[in-house]
C-alpha cells in the first residue's frame, strides 16, 4: 500500500465525489487515512475543539483545494465566523443576553456541548425571565440525557411564555421518551406543535 502523503490527502479533497467513492471502494483504509489528514477533516475537528482561527484557516484552505461547491465547508465557515464575531462582542458586553443566546446556538451547531451549556446557563441566570434562554438550556440538557434538569428548564420557560414553540415541542419529546427533535422529523412544525400542546398541558397540570 502506498504511503498517505500530504499530496495524496490534497488529491482526495480535489477529486470529484464519484472518484472519491471509487477510491474508497478500492482501499478504504488508505482513503480514510487520507481523509483524516485532509484540510477539511482537520478544520472540522479544530472547530469542534474550539480552535476557531485554525478551523477557519484550514477550511478556507480546503475550499480553495476543492473543485466543486461544498455546502458543509461553507456552513461551517459561516458558523465559525459567527462565533468569532459574537465572542468579540461578548468581550465588550459580557452580559448581553441576545449575544449569549446566539453564541450558545453557534456553539451548539459546532457540537461544542460544554461551551453551549455554559453559555445558555449563564444567559438563563442573567435573564431569569427570558423564556428563550431557559428553552435552549433545556434543549442542551435534554440532548445530554439530564432529563430532570431539562424538564425543570422547559417548565420554567413555559411558566414565562406558555406558547414558546421550542419549549412546547421539545418538552413533549422528553415527556414521550423521544430523542430531541424527533417529532419535527415526522410532521410539519404546525402539526407537531398541535400534537405537543395537550401532552405538555397535562404534564404542567400534574406538576
Amino acid at each position: 500500500m502506498p504511503p498517505v502523503t500530504a499530496a495524496r490527502a490534497r488529491d482526495l479533497e480535489t477529486w470529484s465525489p464519484f472518484t472519491r467513492i471509487r477510491e474508497v471502494g478500492k482501499d478504504a483504509a488508505a482513503a480514510r487515512e487520507a481523509w483524516l489528514r485532509s484540510s477539511k477533516c482537520r478544520g472540522l475537528q479544530a472547530g469542534r475543539e474550539g480552535h476557531v482561527a485554525e478551523a477557519i484557516r484550514l477550511l478556507e484552505e480546503a475550499r480553495h483545494q476543492i473543485r466543486w461547491s461544498d455546502p458543509e465547508i461553507d456552513s461551517n465557515l459561516a458558523e465559525l465566523r459567527t462565533i468569532r464575531r459574537l465572542e468579540r462582542r461578548l468581550e465588550v458586553s459580557p452580559n448581553d443576553i441576545n449575544v449569549l443566546i446566539q453564541l450558545g446556538k453557534a456553539y451548539f451547531s459546532q457540537e461544542r456541548s460544554d461551551d453551549s451549556l455554559r453559555t445558555f446557563r449563564r444567559a438563563a441566570d442573567l435573564a431569569p425571565n427570558c423564556a428563550e434562554a431557559h428553552t435552549h438550556l433545556a434543549m442542551e440538557l435534554h440532548l445530554r440525557g439530564a432529563h430532570e434538569e431539562a424538564a425543570a428548564a422547559y417548565r420554567r420557560a413555559l411558566d414565562i411564555n406558555p406558547r414558546e414553540f421550542n419549549a412546547v415541542v421539545y418538552y413533549a419529546d422528553l415527556l414521550c421518551g423521544r430523542p430531541l427533535g424527533t417529532g419535527l422529523l415526522e410532521l410539519t412544525p404546525v402539526q407537531v406543535y398541535a400534537r405537543a400542546v395537550p401532552v405538555v398541558n397535562q404534564a404542567l397540570r400534574a406538576s
